[in-house]
Parts: structure tokens; sequence; C-alpha cells
């Protein structure tokens, strides 16, 4: 299993947000270039950045985000407020591995299908943000009535390969991560899939792997050193 850190950027800075809300964020001192090149050298195989501003619709931070994807030397992929082809068209030519959709695949299913049929299928992850069962779109700021489970398989039937399930009510809060979920979405089959947050302890990587997920997002757990990127990259690699 991989384990992928997240790099939050809300007006240039490194920022992780509490069950959503930008307006508990919490802003660190490190600058997003010296996150990246942190986990780069704690063995980071592919890095999660976020433009925050950009997913709530106050601002964009492509400028940093740019400079994140000319000067890595991993896999990058990124979120927020992706809505266009255009966008995560620029985004992949700059060199980011994958763009992430989330509020494109519930509101117009027609333009993610084209997302898939012009990018391909392993350069776009749908964003599955949820709280308490059912999925969220704009910036998690609005509750839908659909299932996350019932979304998952519409993701799969439409043929993307790629699956980010980030859980609202359990984002930046440490309170650890739902194994049960994962173990549900992966019974599914043939999805590569992502899960974020919650993650507190190696405890949750070892469920995350063991649950059967692809990849686990760390954010805060990094930030506040409750986890040491490289033990989680080992455990991630354990046989569990």
């Amino acid at each position: 299993m991989k384990v992928i850190p997240a790099i939050d950027v809300v007006s240039r800075k490194v920022a992780r947000l509490y069950m959503g809300d930008i307006g508990k964020a919490t802003v660190y001192q490190l600058r997003p270039i010296e996150a990246l090149r942190k986990w780069e050298q704690e063995g980071a195989e592919i890095v999660h950045i976020v433009d925050l501003d950009a997913a709530h619709g106050r601002g964009s931070n492509m400028e940093v985000i740019l400079q994140l994807i000319a000067e890595a030397n991993v896999e990058v992929q990124v979120a927020g407020g992706i809505r266009s082809l255009d966008k995560a068209l620029m985004l992949l030519e700059a060199g980011a591995s994958r763009v992430v959709i989330g509020t494109v695949f519930i509101e117009k299913p027609e333009l993610a299908k084209e997302f898939i049929r012009q990018l391909g299928s392993d350069k776009v992850i749908v964003a599955l943000d949820h709280f308490k069962g059912k999925v969220a779109i704009r910036g998690w700021r609005e509750i839908t009535d659909r299932p996350l489970i019932g979304e998952v398989r519409r993701a799969k039937e439409m043929g993307f390969n790629w699956v980010l399930i980030s859980s609202i009510e359990r984002d930046g809060t440490l309170s650890g991560i739902n194994e049960e979920s994962i173990e549900e979405i992966v019974k599914l089959g043939d999805i590569k899939l992502l899960v974020a947050g919650g993650v507190s302890s190696l405890d949750d990587v070892v469920k995350a792997k063991r649950a059967g997920a692809y990849g686990l997002i760390i954010g805060k757990a990094l930030y506040e050193g409750l986890i040491n990127l490289r033990e989680a990259i080992r455990v991630g690699l354990r046989e569990v």
C-alpha cells in the first residue's frame, strides 16, 4: 500500500482543515516547496496536493501548484477546484501524474465521461468526499443525498480506475479511519482505492492496508509529528 503525504495549500501556505471547515484552518510554518522536499526526502513516491482556496471558490494557488509540479521528483496528484477539461489538461501537461475531480462527477456526469475519454482512466481520480455515508460536493460545503457506495459503483461502471474517499467527519480530527467502509468498497473490485480522513497513528496504516486500500493519504498526523513518514511507508509495504 502506498502512503501518500498531503500538501494542502491555503493562501500560498501549507494548512490543514478541521472537518473540512476552511474557517478552522491550521496554518503551518513550512512553505509548500519545503513540505514537498521534506516528504520526498522521507521516501514518498506520490504527493497529494490540494488547492483548498480553489476547492472553496475563494481564489487560486495555481502559481504555487505549478511550482510544486515543476520541482517534484515524485508523482504528483492535484485536487481542488478542477471543474474543466482545460484546467485538467493544463495540470497534466505541466507534469502532474493525475488530477482529481469531485463536483464534476456528481453534477456533470457527461463531462466526467469526457475526462476519461480525453485524458484516460489512469489520469483521473474521482474524489468522493462523504459525511455520514452521503457524498459532499463544492469543497465539502454541500452534502447530497447520494450514498457513498452507490457513487463508487457508478464511478466503476463509468470506467474510472481511481477513487478517493475522504471522511469529512474524521478529517483533521485524528480520530482514526473507518476500516469497515474501506472493506465494503474494496469488495466491489477493480478499483485503486485511496483513503483519507482521520489518520492518527501507524495503527491506521495497518488497518487501511489490511482492509485493501491501494493508498492512504495522511495530512495532519504528519505535520503534527504523530506519524513518521518513513515508518508509515515501511508499514504500508509490510505483509499484514
